[in-house]
C-alpha cells in the first residue's frame, strides 16, 4: 500500500458538535444549506445525533449531548464545532486495528545525511514511518450502535486511538496545543450491518437534495504546528498507509501544507470518479493570525472541511464558507464547473 499513490481507506464521517438550541433548532447556515435527517439515541444513552448525508457515501454527524457524556469520553471536554472525523477501509475493523498498529510500531529508517523530508523519505515503496514520536496506537475495535427513528438497529465498530501524551514529539506545553485535551489523530468506523442503515446515501431524497449542491467530502485540513509537522506527516503516513504528496496548484511550501489522497465509500457516484487524485487529508501548520488563535482556543486537530458542489455556469469557480463568523466558517463550499473534474490523476 506504501507505494500507492491513492489510499483505498476514504472518509467515512465528520463529527460537528452542537449546543442543545443549534441542535433542536439548527441555524441558517446548516438549514438553509443541508437537508438534515434524525439519526437516533446512541446506545449509551448520553448523546443523540442527526446527519447529513451525500451522495459519494460520506456524512456529517450532527452530535448533541442528553445527559453527561458517557460513551464518547474522548469529546466530552470539547466545545461546540468541529471537533473528529472518521475513516472507513474496505477490511474489516481488526484487520485494519492489525495493519494501522503493524505500520505504528514500525522503526523508521536513520535520516540520511542529506536531510532528506519526510515527504522523501516515505516515497519508497518499502518505507515505514512509525508514529512520529507522537505515541499514538489504537485501542482495539469496539462495538456501538443506535437505534433509528424507524426502530431499525444499526451496529458498527470503532477504533480509537491511544495517545501517550509522553511521547516525545507531543507538542508542548499541553495545555497550549491540546487546551481541551488530544484529538490529534482520526478513529476509523467499520459497519456490522449494512452500511446503508447507518448512512442511507442511496435515499436520493436524503443525499441529492441538499439546496447548495454538496455532493460529498473533498477534503479535511488537519492544523499542527510547523516545528512538528514532519511527525505529523509520519503518523498520518502510517494511520492511512500511503505517502504523503505535495498537489500541484498548492499556494504554501510544501514543507508546511502536504496531503494524503484517500478513496470513496461509494466510487460509483460520478462526481467522485472526476474529482479522483482531489480528495484526502491536508496536514498544514498555520498560515495566518485566524490560523494562529484556532490553534490557541482549539488546539492541534481538524480545522476545516472542505465541501464540493457542481457549478451551474462553464466559468463558474468558487469556494465559500458556509458562515461568516463562528463554526459555520470552518466548513466551506468548493464549487466548480463538471468539467474541470475531468482527468483526475
Amino acid at each position: 500500500m506504501a507505494g500507492e499513490t491513492i489510499s483505498p481507506y476514504s472518509f467515512d464521517h465528520v463529527i460537528l458538535l452542537l449546543d442543545t438550541p443549534d441542535f433542536e433548532n439548527p441555524p441558517s447556515w446548516l438549514s438553509e444549506n443541508f437537508t438534515i435527517i434524525e439519526g437516533g439515541t446512541h446506545a449509551g444513552g448520553s448523546s443523540r445525533n442527526k446527519l447529513i448525508i451525500f451522495p459519494d457515501g460520506t456524512y456529517i454527524e450532527l452530535i448533541n449531548w442528553i445527559t453527561e457524556p458517557k460513551e464518547f469520553f474522548d469529546w466530552a471536554s470539547k466545545a461546540p464545532g468541529l471537533i473528529d472525523f472518521a475513516l472507513t477501509t474496505p477490511s474489516s475493523a481488526h484487520d485494519t486495528f492489525d495493519e494501522v498498529t503493524r505500520r505504528l510500531e514500525s522503526k523508521p529508517p536513520p535520516p540520511s545525511q542529506s536531510q532528506s523530508s519526510p515527504t522523501e523519505e516515505l516515497s519508497g515503496s518499502s518505507a515505514t514511518a512509525g508514529d512520529g514520536g507522537l505515541g499514538v496506537r489504537f485501542r482495539p475495535p469496539l462495538a456501538g450502535g443506535r437505534k433509528r427513528r424507524d426502530g431499525q438497529d444499526v451496529q458498527w465498530h470503532v477504533t480509537k486511538p491511544l495517545l501517550d501524551d509522553s511521547a516525545e514529539n507531543v507538542p508542548r506545553p499541553l495545555e497550549k496545543y491540546f487546551p481541551t485535551g488530544r484529538l490529534d489523530t482520526p478513529f476509523f468506523c467499520h459497519d456490522v450491518t449494512a452500511r446503508t442503515l447507518r448512512v442511507p446515501y442511496t435515499e436520493k431524497d436524503i443525499s441529492e437534495t441538499h439546496p447548495c449542491g454538496a455532493r460529498g467530502i473533498l477534503s479535511v485540513e488537519v492544523l499542527v504546528p510547523e516545528e512538528k509537522i514532519d511527525s505529523y506527516i509520519r503518523l498520518y503516513a502510517s494511520v492511512l498507509g500511503m505517502k504523503p504528496k505535495v498537489q500541484g496548484g498548492y499556494r504554501y511550501s510544501p514543507t508546511t501544507s502536504v496531503s494524503f489522497l484517500l478513496s470513496t465509500p461509494n466510487p460509483d457516484e460520478e462526481a467522485m470518479r472526476r474529482l479522483r487524485g482531489r480528495v484526502g487529508v491536508v496536514i498544514r501548520a498555520p498560515r495566518d493570525q485566524e490560523d494562529e488563535a484556532w490553534l490557541k482556543e482549539r488546539g492541534v486537530g481538524i480545522r476545516e472541511v472542505r465541501l464540493f458542489a457542481e457549478a451551474k455556469g462553464e466559468d463558474e469557480v468558487d469556494e465559500m464558507a458556509l458562515d461568516s463568523e463562528g463554526i459555520g466558517a470552518s466548513l466551506v463550499l468548493v464549487k466548480e464547473p463538471a468539467g474541470l473534474w475531468e482527468g483526475g490523476s
